[in-house]
């Protein structure tokens, strides 16, 4: 029995890019990444708190505010360090130290801080919020605690009224059992980031790939022995089995990264891996992911196929696919807001929405904000959707294959879908 002919084309598209060193690398390439993401971080930061930073603290309040914000500044870090200087010392000095790298940065309390006025930290390391909020608080607990010893109560109790409280952060919507809000967000944002550059890479190709064959007229040929709308599926088809297998290697080499991140570390000389724990993935988890992508891709594939048909060099394909692009950057711009409220209905319009769902949803499906109902939902309109555009795009890509000269305007293309 002979064999359809998309299958002919898919099974060629496949081998085609599959026997390629390129492919090779690039599989090979995503592995090397991962442990990159995971090993480079984690050892900067080793290498930075090796580093010791001073901070030189002017005191000008007469209440001996920067003893006790001295002594607690190490909390910041172990690596930071703080210098009491006279009041009187001029900030040019100070500045000429930074300059020099002498110390990181100063902070200035000024005589009137005790009555509301503003303290000043100036330093290269301003921009480390981690830092600076930590800094406000000592400096708010400081003054805080001499008001206190000030108004006659004891500096034990001061002292245990300020003491810090220790927090940890658990994510949950309620159905589920409670995670680790770091480890939840990583592995949603992760698996949100993979998709995007997934359905984009590989939609890409399919433009790539039928520019290609049209302006070297070798499409001419092709149509004699393969009707248009087959060479389109086949060719969709065929590329998104190179992404699927591509996927599914990285997938493989992604949980045995994080199963055994602390033995990579170990490698690198890097101790500890981390302070928080990234879930794993069920099998159902996988199969979601798996058939989102799918779905995300034919759907943009198609889009990108009818692109390409309708355009005759790689310059005018770049620009024609801006529109397509700029629905999948979207979704990414919107990513926080489903991260913060995945139950949220800004959350569930976005993963409804067929342009978006095929990044978003995965990501608050697996960060629990999702019930079945909605993913029901979102996949049905996003199945019909995939549908819809692929039958479209094959009405545009049977005529526009062997169309040369101008781009088609909208009426010429509302011709075509309707011939």
């Amino acid at each position: 029995m002979a064999r359809p002919q998309w299958l002919v084309v898919a099974i060629r598209e496949f081998l085609e890019r599959v026997r390629t060193k390129w492919f090779a690398i690039v599989t090979v390439l995503g592995p090397i990444g991962m442990v990159a993401i995971i090993v480079v971080p984690a050892y900067l930061t080793a290498k930075k708190n090796e580093e010791v930073l001073t901070v030189q603290v002017v005191d000008r309040s007469g209440r001996d505010l920067a003893a006790g914000i001295t002594t607690a500044i190490g909390i910041v870090g172990a690596n930071v360090v703080a210098e009491v200087v006279p009041p009187d010392t001029e900030e040019s000095v100070l500045l000429g130290r930074i300059r020099d790298r002498d110390i990181v940065g100063y902070l200035v309390l000024p005589a009137d801080i005790m009555d509301g006025g503003t303290a000043v930290y100036t330093g290269a390391n301003a921009t480390n919020f981690r830092f600076v909020a930590v800094l406000r608080q000592l400096i708010s607990s400081s003054v805080r605690a001499v008001k206190a010893m000030e108004a006659g109560i004891p500096p034990e109790k001061v002292l245990a009224l300020l003491a810090p409280v220790s927090m940890e952060t658990r994510h949950t919507t309620g159905s589920a059992e409670t995670q680790s809000a770091t480890g939840s967000f990583i592995i949603g944002y992760a698996t949100m980031f993979i998709l995007y550059m997934a359905i984009l890479l590989y939609a890409v190709n399919v433009l790539r790939s039928v520019v290609q064959e049209k302006t070297s007229r070798v499409v001419e040929m092709i149509i004699s022995a393969v009707k248009p709308h087959s060479l389109m599926l086949g060719k969709i088809i065929g590329v998104g089995s190179v992404g699927l297998f591509q996927l599914a290697i990285w997938a493989v080499m992604a949980a045995l990264l994080i199963k055994f991140r602390a033995q990579v570390l170990g490698l690198f000389g890097v101790e500890g891996a981390g302070e928080f724990n990234i879930p794993a993935l069920e099998v159902t988890d996988i199969a979601l992911i798996l058939i989102y992508f799918l779905a995300g891709y034919f759907f943009y594939a198609s889009l990108y196929a009818a692109i390409g048909a309708m355009v005759n060099s790689d310059q005018e394909a770049q620009q024609a696919q801006t529109p397509v692009v700029i629905l999948l950057i979207i979704p990414v711009v919107c990513v926080e807001l489903v991260a913060s409220d995945p139950g949220g209905g800004i959350a569930h319009v976005l993963t409804v929405i067929p342009f978006s769902s095929p990044v978003l949803m995965p990501m608050r499906y697996l960060l629990d904000g999702a019930s079945a109902a909605d993913v029901a939902l979102s996949l049905s309109v996003l199945l019909l959707s995939t549908a819809f555009v692929v039958w479209l795009a094959a009405r545009i890509y049977r005529v526009g294959i062997l169309m040369y000269g101008k781009r088609p305007t909208l009426r010429e293309l509302a011709r075509w879908i309707r011939a």
